[in-house]
C-alpha cells in the first residue's frame, strides 16, 4: 500500500506539470484536428488522441504534449491494475475502481465528464471549447486521479477496521486467560489434595478409615 501511495504522489506531480501546459495541449489538439479534417468533432475518446499523435502530428511540441497526456493516462491505468490486484470483489473501493476502468477504456466517450471544484481545468477553456470540444478530455486525468485516491483511502480504512477487529479478539482472549488459569489451578489443587498431600473424599477433608478420637481414662458404662 505504501508503494501505491508513492505512485499516486508521483502521478499528482505529473498531473500538475501537465495542467500547467494545458494551453499547449489544447493548441496541439486544435492543429491535429485540423490536419485530420475533424474540426467539427469533439475530442471524445483516448483512441482519438492516439490517432492524432500517430497520424496527424507534425511538430515536436505537439508530439511532446500529446505523448505526456497519454503517458499519464497509461500510468493511471497501471496504478488502477495494481490497486485492483489488492482488492476483493466486495471491497468498498470496488465502485471507484469500476468507474476508473470505464473512464480509461480506449473508446469510452469522455464528452460528458467534467472535473468539478477544486479542479479548474475546465475553467481555463472558453465556453465554446468546454461545451463542444475539450471539456471531457481535460477532465479525464483529474477525475480518474480523484477516484484512485478515494479507492486507496477506502481500502486503508477497511484494513484498519479489520486490524482493529482482529486485535480485539486476542485482547478478549487475554482477559479471559487469568480466569481460566485460576480455574485450572483450583482444579489442580483439588487433584493434589485428592491424590496424596491431604486426605480428601467426597464427604470432606478427613480420613474416615481411622476410628474417631476418644479422651483418655476409664469409660463409664451404664
Amino acid at each position: 500500500m505504501n508503494e501505491l501511495q508513492d505512485s499516486l504522489k508521483s502521478l499528482e506531480q505529473s498531473c500538475r506539470r501537465f495542467r500547467q501546459q494545458q494551453f499547449t495541449f489544447i493548441s496541439a489538439l486544435e492543429r491535429t484536428r485540423e490536419h485530420a479534417h475533424e474540426r467539427t468533432k469533439p475530442v471524445s475518446t483516448l483512441a482519438q488522441v492516439q490517432n492524432y499523435l500517430d497520424h496527424h502530428c507534425h511538430n515536436t511540441t505537439d508530439q511532446g504534449i500529446l505523448t505526456l497526456f497519454l503517458d499519464i493516462v497509461r500510468d493511471l491505468s497501471h496504478t488502477l491494475q495494481r490497486l485492483e490486484s489488492m482488492m476483493t470483489e466486495d471491497s468498498p473501493a470496488s465502485y471507484c475502481l469500476e468507474a476508473c476502468r470505464t473512464l480509461l477504456y480506449h473508446n469510452n466517450d469522455l464528452s460528458h465528464i467534467r472535473a468539478k471544484y477544486p479542479h479548474d481545468e475546465v475553467n481555463h477553456l472558453s465556453c465554446n471549447e468546454a461545451r463542444n470540444y475539450y471539456g471531457g478530455v481535460v477532465s479525464l486525468i483529474p477525475v480518474v486521479l480523484d477516484l484512485l485516491q478515494q479507492g486507496v483511502t477506502s481500502s486503508q480504512r477497511a484494513q484498519r477496521r479489520l486490524a482493529a477487529e482482529q486485535g480485539a479478539e486476542p485482547a478478549r482472549s487475554t482477559r479471559a486467560g487469568p480466569l481460566s488459569n485460576t480455574m485450572a489451578t483450583q482444579a489442580g489443587s483439588g487433584a493434589v489434595k485428592k491424590g496424596g498431600c491431604f486426605p480428601y473424599n467426597e464427604a470432606g477433608p478427613w480420613d474416615t478409615t481411622k476410628p474417631a478420637w476418644r479422651p483418655p481414662g476409664p469409660i463409664n458404662k451404664h
